[in-house]
């Protein structure tokens, strides 16, 4: 028993408690401390330290609120006087026993600690605020409704207007008197199926028609926003790259010619760098999608953009997942399959019933990579469009991205990534729970 006792301390040592360290140190302690940042307003800018202090604010709001003599000595260590210009000086420099070296981030972090107790701090407390102003006062970053509106009062009227324009986008917003006036305006042309402009207008009723076209005539848009840009790519993302990885893992788990090669073809995109990627598929939707589909603008378009990303994602993760699901298919006992077989089971009855129920643990792994992989995607769409146009491609990631490095806003950035970690750990833990439990079931 004693052996075994410090066999396992020995196997604790050794592994268990590098792994936690390595945990703690890269997981968790960024983690408590970016939920710090997430309750301050600091833009990332300003130095968490102040590196310079008047003489006689330092030792009168600092060094004379301090009733701890080794608080004192340990900041008159690292706040050097400088007589000609009156200040006291942050160093970053110290000697220690007849050598120079640099600061260490504990001595930081103690210097902030003992300037915060004193009532000193480069970055304010504000609670909650940060987490309040992500659904309050950001408007691009959460789905809204916009009102687009379809005519400007210094062009010319519109010669003609569509049945359906007229009656969904002005119609409703009339008045009894204004649609009156703008039926008088407009003759409805049966044959065209369009409404024209009435022809020998005097100048005061056209003036009062471009009036009633620019006030009255607009129609209401749903604009996905940050979160509704990132829900859409991870539906798509998530249905589309696992049913094609598992259609080429069911179509290359047979004994065709060069099933190997076709492989290695279909994987070969996850292997290469997503600059390389992006650069390809720039090209492709700038010269071919155009002679292919018609449609010349692919990624400058904001209702198109979307579609675009989630092609160039799913083309690039399917081969990935087509090797999960392969893996799971070789470990289905071929016994099972040719007992169905035998029984008279389709080649449809064979996949549902026994195939698909085996496949489980790899739709499992599948689904928990595609949900978190695309929730958290930044370099792909970064690479390809950068957020735009606009804000159409703009992921979660991407604006936490701007927000920290572009806007300033250090502590904003961190509770939005906050926010967005545990949006990641609620859905990702919720489908391991379900699939788990359903291969239990099973």
């Amino acid at each position: 028993m004693t052996g075994k006792k410090w066999s396992r301390v020995l196997y604790f040592i050794l592994f268990v408690l590098p792994a936690l360290a390595l945990y703690g140190t890269f997981f968790i302690k960024p983690f408590v401390e970016g939920i710090q940042y997430s309750f301050t307003d600091w833009n990332g800018v300003v130095p968490e330290i102040p590196l310079s202090f008047e003489r006689g604010q330092f030792e009168r709001d600092v060094l004379g609120k301090l009733r701890d003599t080794h608080k004192a000595d340990y900041l008159r260590r690292f706040y050097v006087l400088d007589e000609e210009g009156g200040v006291y000086r942050l160093t970053t420099w110290i000697e220690e026993r007849g050598r120079e070296r640099q600061i260490t981030q504990w001595e930081r972090n103690r210097i902030k600690g003992i300037l915060k107790s004193v009532g000193i701090s480069s970055i304010r407390f504000i609670g909650l605020e940060n987490f309040k102003n992500i659904f309050r006062t950001d408007l691009r970053f959460l789905p809204r409704k916009e009102r687009v509106y379809l005519h400007n009062e210094f062009s010319d009227l519109p010669s003609s207007i569509g049945t359906r324009e007229m009656r969904r986008d002005l119609i409703p917003h009339l008045s009894n008197e204004e649609r009156s006036f703008v039926e008088s305006c407009y003759v409805f042309d049966e044959a065209a199926r369009i409404y024209r402009l009435r022809a020998g207008l005097e100048a005061g009723e056209r003036e009062r028609l471009g009036r009633i076209l620019s006030a009255k005539m607009y129609r209401d848009r749903l604009i996905p926003g940050v979160v509704g840009f990132t829900a859409f790519f991870t539906v798509c993302n998530v249905i589309f790259a696992n049913l094609l990885g598992l259609v080429l893992a069911l179509a290359l788990d047979t004994r065709i010619r060069l099933r190997n090669v076709l492989r290695s073809c279909f994987f070969l995109p996850n292997v290469l760098s997503l600059i390389v990627v992006a650069f390809m598929w720039s090209f492709v939707f700038r010269l071919i999608f155009p002679k292919l589909t018609g449609i010349d603008i692919w990624l400058g378009s904001p209702e198109l953009a979307p579609v675009a990303v989630v092609i160039v994602s799913v083309w690039q993760a399917c081969g990935y997942y087509m090797v999960i699901y392969l893996a799971g298919l070789q470990t289905i006992p071929q016994d099972l399959v040719e007992a169905a077989e035998v029984d008279g089971a389709s080649w449809w009855q064979r996949l549902r019933h026994v195939k698909l129920p085996l496949l489980l643990p790899a739709f499992t792994i599948c689904l928990f990579l595609t949900l978190a992989n695309s929730l958290k995607c930044f370099d792909l769409i970064y690479a390809l469009t950068g957020g735009g146009p606009g804000y159409a491609t703009t992921s979660i990631v991407i604006d936490i991205y701007n927000n920290a490095y572009l806007q300033n806003q250090f502590g904003y950035a961190t509770a939005k990534a906050i926010l967005l970690c545990l949006i990641i750990m609620a859905v990702t833990g919720l489908q391991l729970f379900l699939t788990k439990r359903k291969e239990i079931e099973l």
